[in-house]
C-alpha cells in the first residue's frame, strides 16, 4: 500500500532539526570552536573525535535495548520523546559556549548532546523501516526522511546570513547561536508530531531471546558486511568536504564566511531539489544501481570543484548546484536497501533486528563524520596550513590543502560506486524474500 504524503511528513519531521545539528557539527562547530571560542585547533579535532568515539558503542546498545521494548506507548514512540528532550538541553549547552570555554567542558557538552542525538535518530530510523516492506516505498520513505534533512539544512545555514544582514555583525557567534535556537525549538514540535500522528506496527519475530550466536552471525552477514563498507565510504567523502568546507572557500578561493554560507545553501538546495529525481530513477533502476550511479555523478561534480577561480561567486554558485545534485541519493538508498537486509536477517534468525541493523548503520555514519576531522586537521596543521580567518597561509599550505578537499572524497566515492553496483539483492530477490516470510508466517 502506498503511504501518505501526510504520514511521511510526519515521520520525516525530526530529522529537520537532527540535520540542523549535524551539519554545524561538521561544518561550523569545529572552526568556531577553535576559531571564536579559542580553543587550540588539534585539541578541537580530538575533541570532536572523542565524543564521536565514545558515541559508536551507544547506538548498536540503543537498538537493541529498543529492539526488546515492549511498552503501552510502542517500541521507538518513548525512546523518542526521551531523546527529544535530551537533545534540546544539549543544543542549548553547545550552541550557547561561550569564549573562554575548557577543553573538558566543551568535551562533556558535546558528549550530552550527543545522546539525545543519537536516541532521537536511532529511534526514528528504526521506526521508519517498520512502516513498510515494499521494495520501492522504501525508496519513498527513505527519501522523505532524507529531503526534509537536507531542507533543515538548508534553513539553518540561511541564519548566519540572516542574523548578520539583521545586525551587522561579522563574526560567527550569532549566527551559531540562532542555529542553535532553531535546533531548541524544532526538536520538540517535530518529536510530537511523529508521536501522535504515525502508527507503530506490531513486531515480527518469531523469537525474542537473543543469543551470542545471532550477534556472530549478523557480523558474518555477507550484506551486511557490504553494505557497511559502503555506508563508510560514502559518509567519509563528504565528511571530508564538510571539514574542510570552510577552509578552503574562505583560504583559497577568498570567499567571506557569508559566502561561503550562501555557496553551501546553493549546494543543498540542489540536493533537496534533486531527491525526487533520485527516488524516480531508483524505481526503473533498482536502488543499487542508482546509488552507484549517484556515486558516480559525485565524483565528477565534485572534481569540478578544484576548477573555480577565486573570487568568482558566480562560477561558485554553479559549481555548487553541480555538486549538490547527488547528495541525497546514497543516504537514503542506503538506508532503503538496509530495511531489506533487516528482512533477510529476520528470515535467517526469526528476530526483529530493525533497532539495532539500524543503529549499526548510524555507527558507521558518525565514524565517517568524526574521522575527517580528527585525521585531516592534525594533517592540515602538519603542512602550516593556520584556519584562523585572519591568516595569511603560504601557496604550499592552500595547495596541499586543496589536494586533499579535492583527491580524498573522489578516491573514496569512486571505490564505493564499484563495491555498491554488484549488490545482489535486487526487487526479484526482495519479492522471493517476502514470499518466503509470508509462507513462514502462515505456517506459523
Amino acid at each position: 500500500m502506498k503511504l501518505k504524503r501526510s504520514t511521511l511528513a510526519a515521520f520525516a519531521g525530526p530529522n529537520m532539526p537532527l540535520a540542523a545539528i549535524g551539519l554545524p557539527l561538521i561544518v561550523y562547530l569545529p572552526p568556531y570552536y577553535a576559531g571564536g571560542l579559542g580553543l587550540d585547533l588539534a585539541v578541537v579535532g580530538l575533541i570532536f573525535f572523542l565524543v564521536r568515539l565514545i558515541d559508536l558503542p551507544l547506538d548498536p546498545l540503543l537498538g537493541h535495548l529498543m529492539d526488546g521494548t515492549d511498552s503501552r506507548w510502542g517500541r521507538y514512540r518513548p525512546w523518542l520523546v526521551a531523546g527529544a528532550a535530551i537533545t534540546m538541553v544539549g543544543a542549548w549547552l553547545v550552541f550557547m559556549a561561550e569564549p573562554g570555554i575548557s577543553p573538558y567542558l566543551a568535551f562533556a557538552q558535546l558528549m550530552f548532546m550527543y545522546v539525545g542525538y543519537s536516541i532521537m535518530m536511532v529511534a526514528q530510523l528504526g521506526w521508519g523501516a517498520t512502516l513498510t516492506a515494499d521494495y520501492h516505498q522504501r525508496s519513498r520513505v527513505f527519501g522523505w526522511h532524507q529531503a526534509t534533512g537536507v531542507f533543515g539544512m538548508i534553513l539553518v545555514l540561511m541564519l548566519p546570513w540572516l542574523v548578520g544582514r539583521a545586525t551587522g555583525a561579522q563574526a560567527a557567534g550569532p549566527g551559531i547561536q540562532a542555529m542553535g535556537w532553531f535546533v531548541i525549538l524544532l526538536v520538540p514540535l517535530t518529536a510530537v508530531a511523529l508521536a501522535a500522528m504515525v502508527p507503530e506496527r506490531p513486531r515480527l519475530a518469531t523469537r525474542t531471546e537473543v543469543r551470542w550466536a545471532d550477534f556472530k552471525s549478523l557480523a558474518r552477514n555477507p550484506l551486511m558486511r557490504r553494505l557497511l563498507v559502503v555506508d563508510m565510504l560514502a559518509g567519509l567523502a563528504p565528511g571530508i568536504t564538510g571539514a574542510m568546507f570552510i577552509f578552503y572557500f574562505e583560504h583559497r578561493l577568498g570567499f567571506s564566511a557569508s559566502e561561503a554560507s550562501l555557496l553551501l545553501l546553493v549546494y543543498f538546495v540542489a540536493g533537496f531539489a534533486a531527491a525526487p529525481l533520485w527516488m524516480r530513477i531508483a524505481t526503473r533502476l533498482g536502488k543499487h544501481r542508482t546509488a552507484a550511479l549517484a556515486g558516480l555523478v559525485y565524483c565528477t561534480t565534485h572534481g569540478a570543484l578544484a576548477l573555480l577561480p577565486a573570487d568568482g561567486v558566480g562560477d561558485a554558485m554553479i559549481g555548487m548546484a553541480l555538486a549538490g545534485i547527488p547528495y541525497t541519493a546514497a543516504l537514503f538508498l542506503l538506508r532503503a536497501m538496509l530495511a531489506d537486509v533487516a528482512d533477510a536477517d529476520r528470515l535467517e534468525t526469526g528476530l526483529d533486528r530493525n533497532g539495532l541493523l539500524q543503529a549499526v548503520l548510524t555507527t558507521t555514519l558518525k565514524i565517517a563524520h568524526a574521522a575527517p576531522v580528527a585525521i585531516i586537521y592534525p594533517i592540515l596543521g602538519l603542512i602550516g596550513f593556520d584556519p584562523a580567518p585572519t591568516a595569511v597561509n603560504s601557496a604550499d599550505a592552500i595547495f596541499g590543502m586543496t589536494l586533499i578537499f579535492v583527491l580524498a572524497p573522489i578516491a573514496l566515492m569512486s571505490t564505493a560506486s564499484v563495491i555498491i553496483a554488484r549488490w545482489p539483492h535486487d526487487e526479484a530477490a526482495h519479492a522471493r524474500l517476502q514470499a518466503a516470510l509470508a509462507e513462514r508466517r502462515v505456517a506459523e
